[in-house]
């Protein structure tokens, strides 16, 4: 079966959730023998022998970004949603019509909500399943709320409720929408039962061993930092939680390792005890060594990949219970320390680095969580 994705960004190279996953989606079919084409766009230059590694032809569309604001304006004076106008181009539908008339592909998916108007304009919603990921509708309500100028909050009111209508649109039109978390289908559910809600949460290689060394003043946190909601979880964190903890902890040392962190967050670089490392090439290689990771999220919907490659690599992870309801096998105090209020995620993580006992048997029991619950094979089976 030929199957094309349509991608709003190059997947390569994998610096963020959004690209794991619909990479691991697409290595899921490729083990069922499918021949996988790619559709996308891309906004910088590819490295194309690494996609080709993966997907079996590839056609790209360079984004413009005078269009895509433009668009975007146009969608939101037409009542639909902004990032679908932003991702929207009369180029990528040209060369969309071009695979359909040279390839003619058996299924399709859409990377997230706003790659659907592709497959709809086209008439092929029969054949397609929407990768929507998360509840995004849940996510802007949460966002609204945070920091930021009188004209953004508003912007995010008005684009929650395009993206809430256009998300029941979606859910009732195709036979298929997955997301990663039950706790997102569930909030979807109550605006729009409908059998086309699918779940398939997140997966992660975990590393063959758990590594034995490690340094017990690293602290790292884990995250695509052009998002919102990691970008308010470091300055959350770096504020009101860390001072805590360099008083008990004076040598405690704060990695920020993702991709594009804003310039707010590349200022803390400046700061002693807090490292911003950006993109790099070898994640797992440049957590493995911390004492614990962090997720202190209070804007999110969905699964995080942060928790999971984190317990992957045998670190202790301390999260808030927004992310923790995702992964139902997490247990405060056992395989995780589940925690709200900064006081308390503070003394979580002052405990896990005074007590080597405490952290070996939590990260021993959230290595297993993940290796016995979360391989990529078993959450994408019947994809």
């Amino acid at each position: 079966m030929k199957i094309c994705i349509l991608t709003p960004r190059f997947p390569m190279p994998e610096n963020g959730g959004d690209v794991l996953r619909i990479n691991n989606i697409a290595r899921y079919f490729k083990s069922q023998g499918h021949e996988l084409l790619l559709v996308s766009f891309y906004d910088t230059p590819i490295d194309m022998n690494e996609a080709m590694r993966l997907y079996d032809k590839i056609y790209t569309v360079r984004r413009n970004k005078g269009v895509s604001t433009l668009n975007s304006l146009l969608f939101l004076l037409s009542g639909r949603p902004i990032q679908c106008g932003y991702y929207h181009a009369r180029a990528f539908t040209k060369k969309f019509n071009e695979v359909l008339e040279k390839e003619h592909p058996d299924m399709f998916v859409a990377h997230l909500l706003r790659m659907a108007p592709y497959l709809e304009k086209a008439g092929l919603t029969d054949h397609a399943t929407v990768e929507m990921t998360d509840a995004l509708s849940k996510t802007y309500s949460m966002s609204s709320n945070a920091k930021g100028g009188l004209l953004k909050k508003i912007i995010y009111r008005i684009e929650r409720n395009l993206i809430e209508r256009y998300e029941d649109h979606v859910i009732k039109t195709f036979p298929k929408v997955v997301l990663v978390s039950q706790a997102d289908i569930d909030f979807l559910k109550k605006r729009i039962a409908s059998p086309s809600l699918s779940l398939h949460t997140n997966g992660v290689e975990c590393l063959p061993n758990i590594p034995t060394n490690y340094n017990p003043n690293k602290i790292c946190f884990i995250g695509n930092m052009r998002t919102l909601q990691n970008q308010d979880a470091v300055l959350r964190f770096v504020k009101n939680i860390f001072p805590i903890i360099l008083k008990n902890r004076p040598d405690t040392v704060f990695y920020i390792v993702g991709a594009e962190p804003s310039r707010e967050i590349q200022n803390l670089n400046n700061k002693k005890n807090i490292i911003v490392t950006g993109f790099v090439n070898d994640l797992e290689g440049t957590i493995s060594d911390s004492c614990l990771a962090v997720a202190p999220i209070k804007i999110a919907a969905g699964i995080q990949n942060k928790v999971l490659v984190a317990m992957g690599c045998g670190i202790p992870v301390v999260m808030t219970s927004l992310i923790s309801k995702a992964i139902p096998e997490l247990i405060d105090g056992k395989n995780c320390y589940i925690k709200d209020d900064d006081e308390s995620f503070a003394n979580a993580c002052i405990s896990i680095m005074n007590d080597e006992a405490l952290r070996n048997d939590m990260r021993i029991n959230g290595f297993n969580t993940i290796r016995d619950n979360y391989s990529w094979n078993e959450k994408l089976r019947g994809y």
